[in-house]
């Protein structure tokens, strides 16, 4: 019988914001992983004892870990300059005891089970075509990143998926992704340390201005060449943009990924599902004790037709 990879998803915890984000992940994955899966939230050294006890007892009551970044009392190392998208690449770069791991932007939430080393198949990395062209800068642009690594300009193209679907080089959000830690043999395959020394290789040997934010996602694919295993394309209901395509009715949406957490109150069933996810861990009173804990980052305006539903329903 074919055994199934085990697998650790991870995502950050860095401010309020985040943490009341967090919460909510938390609870959907607590609702959705699988028994060979499990759930790490990764937190600077710096941050850790700022985190709300509303944060951890709901990480806590959701089977999450808390692991700390290395490295990361005070500071910006290893960055050159502040980074902190950078946190999901140090949090990449260390070692987990495990076959696939799968990063998820704190503003996303499961709406289901997903077996996600499918989703990865042979490859060694996999991630969703970005929505769109904002930001990713020039042909001559990539040209000169392509050079800073010593690599030829490739000739693959993409569609990106948001506006007017643009053709574009290989440009993916690094929202989600899935990636191998390990051969079946056991052996470390070092992705993450190696997307680590990509990114600060960019940010050292680039010299064109671009958007600093953005490095994550600019060493992705470079990555993907240096290493000589282009990143796989995963389908769009593993990374689904709710702020930029709503409701997206009718449409597969395993990831939802709602940027503001306006969107997720305003979708029909994501937004509900989040707060009954987290009442399930925490209890009834729990989302308005989030309420309570979090504050504008709540939205409470947006959510309070959910919670009306909720309390309906809970009479009825």
């Amino acid at each position: 019988m074919k055994r199934n990879p085990s697998t650790e998803v991870f995502f950050i915890v860095d401010g309020e914001r985040l943490e009341a984000q967090a919460t909510l992940l938390a609870a959907t994955l607590k609702r959705h992983l699988m028994p060979h899966q499990r759930a790490v939230a990764y937190v600077r050294e710096d941050y850790r004892d700022k985190m709300q006890d509303f944060t951890v007892s709901v990480l806590d009551a959701s089977d999450v870990e808390i692991r700390l970044i290395p490295n990361t009392n005070g500071g910006h190392a290893p960055w050159l300059a502040p980074y902190p998208q950078g946190n999901k690449i140090l949090a990449a770069a260390t070692p987990r005891d495990c076959d696939v791991s799968v990063f998820l932007d704190t503003d996303t939430v499961l709406t289901e089970p997903v077996e996600f080393a499918d989703e990865l198949g042979d490859g060694l990395v996999a991630a969703c075509v970005s929505d769109y062209a904002s930001s990713t800068g020039t042909q001559e642009d990539w040209e000169d990143y392509y050079a800073a690594f010593k690599l030829p300009f490739p000739e693959e193209r993409v569609q990106l998926s948001g506006g007017r679907k643009l053709m574009s080089v290989p440009y993916f959000n690094a929202g989600v992704l899935v990636f191998r830690e390990r051969t079946d043999d056991g052996v470390s395959l070092e992705f993450g340390r190696d997307w680590l020394g990509a990114a600060m290789h960019f940010e050292r040997d680039v010299k064109r201005d671009y958007a600093r934010s953005n490095i994550d996602q600019f060493t992705l694919p470079i990555l993907g060449y240096l290493r000589g295993q282009p990143v796989q394309i995963m389908g769009q209901h593993m990374n689904f943009n709710i702020q930029g395509h709503g409701d997206g009715e009718g449409q597969a949406q395993k990831v939802a990924h709602y940027h503001a957490i306006g969107a997720l109150w305003k979708h029909k069933t994501h937004g509900r599902s989040a707060l009954e996810a987290i009442a399930e861990v925490k209890g009834q009173a729990a989302p308005e004790q989030f309420l309570e804990v979090y504050g504008i980052h709540a939205r409470r305006k947006n959510m309070k037709h959910h919670l009306r539903a909720m309390a309906a329903d809970r009479a009825a």
